[in-house]
């Protein structure tokens, strides 16, 4: 005869297993062995609770560790596209998730598209998982915090997109209390299961941390993008600055490495700035700053580079010129003076009178400062 026994082993109010007992007709039996049993089992669920929180607490130092090292790696990259990259593969493996998904708003559209995907999802499931992200992020926007969905399929408002995505995490990505992105991570990936898994309250924990770091961290590579611009743009027409155009003529004539007309630099100024500013204003004067600038950059080829480089003057990189470098240059300045000056009132009470020198590599000089001082040199005048 077989004796056999199971025990629950419980440890407070959770259950951590079943203990199972099964001997031959010579175990003893009575009140005492159930004693015995009942004490290795009570003894046994304290280990395994205390082995299990203390596996817990030991993953959660890992995630936090992780978390910190791959905070201070995105704060301290200087291109968004870095710490965009950056944060949703490291949110993946963090948190053991099988998607990730960051979008910020485009300035121009307002609209907040996908930066940055991580995850094996391709073709049609990839489809299915953008369209659910997209409803998940207007969410995320709206309540503002980051949030847990457990079971995606009996969520009432998600759950006719679930496509078999069973659990999300999803928050707002700020930048002084204004939602600029969100960041959604899917399903947690399990080691014991072929079926994906679902996230918890610490998992929610451990990545509203992390969206923190995020959310410095794109601020940080906004900040310096915008300081970068200022760097090497004007301000007041947006173009770039001689800063900027110095590095690009060096550039080109490495590039060039000697070749015959191989590029030209040309020199327009604003002959009578002062003038106009005197008689009309000098706001007046800035409208006719902004119009030279728009109409150089309206006459200039898709890879030519104009820039703002003094009060009065803009200096263009023209690669590859053609055959006439000069007549080029001439053309330039006929449609460029054509524009300015068929703007009846900005040629009031003052005329807009526009000055050309033009320079070709390796012709006129083999160097950045020996171009620009050649063609420092009025060769055209339009009134």
């Amino acid at each position: 005869m077989i004796a056999y026994a199971a025990l629950p082993l419980i440890a407070g109010e959770r259950m951590m297993g079943v203990l199972s007992v099964q001997a031959g007709s010579e175990l003893a039996r009575g009140r005492a062995i159930e004693e015995t049993l009942l004490e290795i089992a009570a003894a046994a669920a304290q280990g395994i609770a205390q082995a299990d929180r203390e596996a817990r607490m030991a993953a959660r130092a890992t995630r936090v560790s992780a978390i910190n090292e791959t905070g201070i790696r995105m704060v301290s990259a200087s291109e968004t596209n870095e710490v965009v990259r950056l944060a949703t593969s490291s949110v993946a493996m963090i948190l053991e998730a099988d998607h990730a998904v960051l979008r910020l708003q485009d300035d121009e559209s307002q609209r907040y598209v996908i930066r940055s995907y991580f995850g094996a999802a391709d073709g049609r499931l990839q489809e299915k998982l953008f369209r659910l992200d997209k409803d998940v992020s207007v969410d995320a926007i709206k309540r503002r915090t980051a949030f847990l969905i457990r079971d995606l399929a009996s969520d009432p408002q998600h759950a006719d997109k679930s496509y078999g995505f069973r659990s999300l995490l999803a928050s707002p990505v700020k930048r002084d209390g204004r939602v600029i992105g969100t960041l959604c991570v899917y399903d947690k990936v399990t080691t014991d299961r072929f079926a994906a898994g679902r996230f918890g309250d610490e998992d929610l924990q451990i990545f509203a941390k992390f969206v923190s770091y995020v959310e410095r961290a794109v601020e940080n590579a906004q900040l310096q993008a915008v300081a970068r611009q200022h760097r090497n743009f004007d301000e007041e027409t947006g173009l770039p600055n001689e800063t900027y155009l110095a590095q690009r003529i060096d550039e080109e004539i490495a590039r060039s490495e000697g070749h015959e007309s191989a590029m030209a630099v040309a020199i327009c100024r604003i002959g009578n700035l002062d003038e106009i500013s005197e008689k009309a204003n000098p706001a007046h004067a800035h409208r006719v700053i902004l119009a030279t600038a728009d109409a150089l950059r309206t006459h200039l080829r898709d890879f030519d580079v104009v820039g703002r480089t003094g009060e009065v003057e803009f200096t263009a990189l023209l690669p590859d010129p053609g055959i006439e470098p000069g007549e080029r240059v001439f053309e330039l300045a006929r449609a460029v003076a054509d524009e300015v000056s068929k703007d009846e009132p900005l040629n009031e009470p003052v005329r807009v009178s526009l000055a050309f020198g033009y320079s070709i590599y390796p012709e006129d000089g083999e160097d950045r400062e020996a171009l620009l001082s050649h063609g420092a040199t009025p060769r055209i005048r339009m009134v």
